[in-house]
């Protein structure tokens, strides 16, 4: 068996390497394209024989093509409004609603397309906030603002290891937020609306029926979430469910999904395909479908990136009668980064192809360990085989994101998939029931059966603990080193030949060397850190790869340690009951909640940190004892911090708000 083999692998390869480098390498475009305009010179005018140095310009040529394409997709044109000269000046700003993200107990948020900066036309992607009471309506799509509100920076995540915000939004070009209230709207317009808003209007009217259907709650969040994509329709318990039984890929519409609507739209249109031209209409009928179904759902990029996929997969079906899928999944990749860049860091995007790179490349290894006479057991194994290969593949990232690896995702899977296809066409029935006003308590009833025996399955799965395993470390570079060693090892099982099976043992020994080195790195680490946390107060010292932690409330600051954690290399975690002083050798922290200052200058704190917004007299202590550091944590409120940076500034004492600069990190070196 061979593995498929075609020069637009490597060519991909490097054009996606090139994208990779471009977020890592701080440089200018024009070298960039000088020395892509040589290659590509040299790659035309030198002599044919030299067939090596050809192919090795061409592979050049290509990286630097990745490069140079993410470059200038990420470099901000001469319009765009952060490029005008006064970004923070109050003039009238006027701004298109795009696209609605979310909503929480304060605000609704947007994405924007800002339009016009004073009397300039401007452009540019921004952060819409709109504070949000009782009576507020939520901006629609198409809307038209003016406000005079100042622009701000997107603030980073206060403290490491958590979810960062502003590189998410960072990697879709937004940079910048803007807060509207009812005050600084100046005259809110509406546009004429362009088609596709039309088309979500749709998707919106349609969401609003199922609301409206006499189906459960947990039915209605289950045909969102399979044919609408509004996972967040699902309640946090059942996604946590399926998060742990490793089969939340059910629950994102996404290539599964689209895969099976495929082939039950093939499957139905089988009848005309003995008909002239037949072919050729299911061809054009599937694609149609294909790409309206991308355009109901709202062009999300999961579905967007799963009709792309299937787009060429038909194709390659149409021509070569199913042959050359890799080739095609390949090329659809490639198309998908170039169309829009910041596909290449998407979760979604990474976790979507490597699955289907794993199934394509690893599942025909396995599929040949184990050939069962018995048909149950043959497709029994062909499933176990698809989902093992495709968790191959997605494990090392996956686990670099998330930090668990849920074990019973076979299980899972075993039993779920194969009724998966029947609940989806049911799904679909249930949808066109309750958009052609069909109502049938039945159905309906056998349908919320359904769901429930489902969610009972995936709960049941997922509270076997044991089998899950949590809070797992890998770094960029070790995840990086798992890969080398996977691929090295399909190519060698491929085609078993000592040079091949050679490089895999040496990437595993420098795995291996690796996780050691990191190891022993975290292991010298020797610093204490001070969180931010709305109301509570968590403090960490973490030493000897060992986390010893002080927090005001565990529940509360449970989700912000458990992203530390799982931040770095740690061997444990062990909290510690600190009541007002903790003392490493040279490093003495002061914990004040209360206003008692008796002992303080026999004690000589090198730090002290204020919480719950205690009440004290700064000048008085100041003039008998100054500390290297006064810290304000989350716990305090704005003003009280504010009060005390002013003293501070007063007595020439540093201060430190974690509200403001986030985390604070004490390099206590080594000291013991």
């Amino acid at each position: 068996m061979l593995f498929p083999r075609s020069r637009l692998y490597p060519l991909v390869g490097l054009f996606t390497m090139g994208g990779v480098f471009s977020f890592y390498i701080n440089c200018e475009t024009t070298p960039l394209w000088i020395g892509l305009t040589v290659l590509i010179l040299m790659y035309f005018f030198i002599k044919k024989r030299a067939n090596r140095l050809n192919t090795s310009l061409l592979y050049f040529s290509f990286l630097i093509m990745g490069l140079l394409h993410f470059k200038e997709y990420y470099r901000l044109p001469k319009a765009h409004f952060q490029n005008h000269s006064a970004p923070n000046s109050e003039v009238f700003k006027k701004i298109e609603i795009v696209k609605p993200l979310g909503v929480n107990s304060f605000s609704f948020s947007f994405i924007g397309e800002l339009k016009q900066w004073g009397d300039d036309s401007v452009m540019g992607k921004i952060l819409v906030y709109q504070t949000r009471d009782s009576l507020t309506l939520p901006f629609q799509r198409g809307q038209v603002i003016l406000t005079k509100t100042n622009c701000y920076s997107i603030k980073s995540n206060p403290n490491p290891g958590g979810f960062s915000y502003k590189d998410y939004l960072k990697n879709i070009r937004v940079y910048q937020q803007i807060q509207i209230d009812g005050k600084t709207i100046l005259h809110p317009i509406k546009k004429i609306t362009p088609w596709f808003f039309n088309v979500l209007k749709i998707k919106e009217n349609v969401e609003i029926k199922i609301e409206q259907s006499t189906i459960s709650k947990d039915s209605k969040g289950m045909l969102m979430a399979l044919l609408l994509g509004k996972r967040n329709a699902i309640d946090d318990e059942i996604l946590s469910a399926y998060t742990k039984a490793g089969v939340i890929h059910l629950l994102a519409l996404s290539g599964l999904h689209v895969g099976l609507f495929v082939l039950l739209i093939m499957f139905l249109l089988k009848p005309i395909t003995s008909l002239k031209y037949g072919k050729t209409v299911r061809f054009i009928i599937v694609l149609i479908f294909l790409w309206g179904f991308a355009f109901f759902v709202g062009l999300s990029p999961s579905v967007v990136r799963a009709v792309t996929l299937f787009t060429f997969v038909v194709i390659g079906s149409y021509i070569n009668q199913g042959k050359h899928s890799f080739h095609y999944t390949v090329l659809s990749f490639f198309i998908l980064i170039i169309a829009y860049p910041p596909f290449l860091r998407a979760i979604g995007f990474q976790l979507s192809y490597l699955a289907v790179f794993g199934i394509l490349g690893i599942y025909p290894l396995l599929k040949k360990l184990w050939n069962p006479s018995n048909w149950f057991l043959k497709k029994i194994w062909n499933l176990a085989a698809i989902s093992i290969a495709a968790q191959i593949a997605v494990s090392p990232i996956s686990i670099y994101y998330f930090h668990q690896f849920p074990s019973l995702f076979l299980l899972s899977n075993i039993i779920i998939l194969p009724f998966f296809g029947a609940f989806l066409s049911l799904s679909l029935i249930i949808l066109f029931a309750i958009l052609l006003n069909f109502s049938n308590p039945l159905l309906f009833q056998f349908y919320d059966i359904g769901v429930d025996c489902l969610n009972k399955i995936i709960n049941w799965v997922a509270q076997q603990e044991a089998f899950l395993f949590e809070n797992i470390y890998y770094s960029a570079s070790s995840t990086f080193l798992l890969y080398c060693i996977i691929i090295l090892a399909v190519l060698f099982f491929y085609k078993k030949t000592f040079l091949k099976g050679t490089w895999v043992l040496l990437f595993i020994l420098v795995f291996i060397s690796n996780l050691i080195l990191e190891a022993k790195k975290e292991n010298e680490i020797n610093s204490f850190w001070v969180f931010h946390k709305h109301n509570e107060s968590l403090m960490g010292h973490q030493k000897g790869g060992i986390l010893y932690y002080h927090t005001s409330d565990e529940e509360n600051t449970n989700r912000l340690l458990w992203d530390f954690t799982n931040s770095r290399k740690l061997k444990e975690n062990r909290r510690l009951l600190l009541k007002n002083m903790y003392v490493q050798k040279n490093f003495k922290l002061l914990l004040l909640e209360n206003k008692q200052l008796t002992g303080i200058k026999e004690i000589a704190p090198t730090h002290i940190l204020l919480q719950k917004n205690v009440k004290l007299n700064l000048e008085l202590l100041f003039e008998e004892y100054k500390p290297d550091l006064l810290i304000a944590d989350g716990s305090n409120a704005p003003w009280s911090s504010y009060r005390w940076e002013k003293t501070c500034k007063k007595y020439k004492v540093p201060f430190y708000d974690t509200r403001k600069k986030g985390g604070l990190k004490i390099n206590l070196g080594n000291e013991e």
